[in-house]
Formats: structure tokens, C-alpha cells, sequence
């Protein structure tokens, strides 16, 4: 297996909770130069609740929603970017983060397992003064079997799968996901102090949206319609961080 992540990228990963989980797939795969670290999966449901509470606009559920049918069949699954655009508020005495806006990035070559942030419009988004918090994403698609067969995800033991809650291809995020976070939040770094997130929406309708600092996601992401409808999204939440958010 090839070492294609930066070190800091590592470190992150190691620091928080991953670290035998990335030493365990690097040992089952280390005569097979074919397979690269940044592929490794890491399931939703063992990324820890950062405890906050993010609501999309009624505009970007309606896009949410249209990604979700679009990503769901294998013909039009390819991985999507966008960038989500939103402010910190006060709701009840309490801090949310209210989503308002999505931009695409340029979809001209759209692939099914590699996707690429449009990093100057990111920039833009960046000095836009009306916004204080961004979050690059894009999609997990519902890609065909002939494809999954060939990914590292589909050839990881059974033993590691079911040890580290592996589910099927497209609903985890990778280490590169985690690495392109790490990215955009360094140029962020050096042009303000802006929240940056990272958002992966999955075809099963997961929506993983990843924590400035750290590894840890939302679960409790919803939408509040226009007529006051409250939807909650799913965030692929083990069971027992869904019956903490009941509680």
C-alpha cells in the first residue's frame, strides 16, 4: 500500500481514534502497491458528535434533495462539488449554524470515485463578507457493482469491516476527504477566520458534515420549511448516538 498522505493529515487521523484502523488496512494490503492510504474508509457511525446543531435553508434542502435522487442511480453518480455558505446565529439561547446558500463548483469532468473543489472559488467565497461560515462537499454516489468490485473498500476483509463498521461503497468517507478538509482549512488560514466544514452527501441520504477542528460531525442536521416544518436529516449516527439525540 502507497503512502500518498501527508504526514499532518496522518497525525490528525492517528490523534484521533485511528490510528489502528489505518495500521490494520495498511498491514492487509501491504504487498499491494496498487492500493493507497487516502482510499482507506472510515465509517459515519464511529465519527463522534460534535454537538452541534447545523439547519439548512429551505433553497439547499431543496438542493440537498435533488442531489440525494440524482446520486442514488448508478447512471448519474458521479462524485458532484459544491460549497456550502452560511452564518453562526442564536435559536433559543442556543449556538446553530444555519446553511443558506449552495454553489456548484464546475462539473466538467465529473468522475465516479475522485472529485476536485474549485479552490478559486473558494477564495471568492472566502472574501465574501456575508457569509462566516464555508463548507467544501460534494457527493457519494451509488456507483455500479462492477465498479465497487475494484475499490479498496469492497476488498477489505470481513473481520476489518465488521471490526471498524465499514458499510458499502459510498456511504463512509475516506482519509481523502479528510486530507482535502485539512487543505482548504490551511488556505482559509492565511485569508481570514472563517469556520471551514467539510460535507459529504451520500445516496442513502446521509449527510456528513465534519467539524472545523478535529474529526467529528453534526448529528443533528435539519430543515426548517417555509410553512415551519421541521425535517431531520439522517447523519449516519450509530443507534445509540441516535437514542442521545432522542433523549
Amino acid at each position: 500500500m502507497r503512502f500518498d498522505v501527508p504526514s499532518q493529515v496522518i497525525n490528525k487521523l492517528f490523534d484521533s481514534g485511528y490510528e489502528e484502523q489505518i495500521i490494520d488496512i495498511v498491514q492487509e494490503f501491504e504487498n499491494d502497491n496498487t492500493r493507497e492510504v487516502s482510499d482507506i474508509p472510515l465509517s459515519p457511525t464511529m465519527i463522534q458528535d460534535s454537538g452541534e446543531q447545523i439547519i439548512l435553508s429551505p433553497s439547499v434542502y431543496e438542493q440537498y434533495q435533488k442531489l440525494v435522487s440524482r446520486i442514488s442511480n448508478s447512471d448519474t453518480a458521479q462524485e458532484i462539488p459544491f460549497i456550502l455558505l452560511g452564518n453562526k446565529k442564536e435559536r433559543d439561547g442556543q449556538s446553530i449554524t444555519l446553511i443558506e446558500n449552495l454553489v456548484y463548483c464546475n462539473q466538467s469532468s465529473l468522475d465516479d470515485l475522485r472529485v476536485s473543489i474549485d479552490e478559486e472559488l473558494f477564495r471568492r467565497c472566502l472574501a465574501d463578507s456575508s457569509y462566516s461560515v464555508i463548507s467544501v462537499g460534494h457527493t457519494h454516489g451509488n456507483i455500479a457493482e462492477d465498479k465497487k468490485k475494484n475499490t479498496l473498500t469492497s476488498n477489505i476483509s470481513d473481520d476489518i469491516r465488521q471490526k471498524y463498521d465499514i458499510r458499502d461503497v459510498g456511504l463512509n468517507i475516506s482519509v481523502s476527504d479528510i486530507w482535502q478538509h485539512e487543505a482548504f482549512r490551511y488556505i482559509a488560514s492565511n485569508q481570514g477566520n472563517k469556520e471551514i466544514l467539510q460535507t459529504v452527501i451520500m445516496y442513502n441520504g446521509d449527510i456528513i458534515m465534519l467539524s472545523p477542528n478535529g474529526i467529528s460531525k453534526s448529528n443533528n442536521v435539519q430543515s426548517v420549511l417555509s410553512n415551519g416544518e421541521i425535517i431531520m436529516l439522517s447523519t449516519g449516527a450509530s443507534d445509540r448516538e441516535m437514542n442521545k439525540q432522542v433523549r
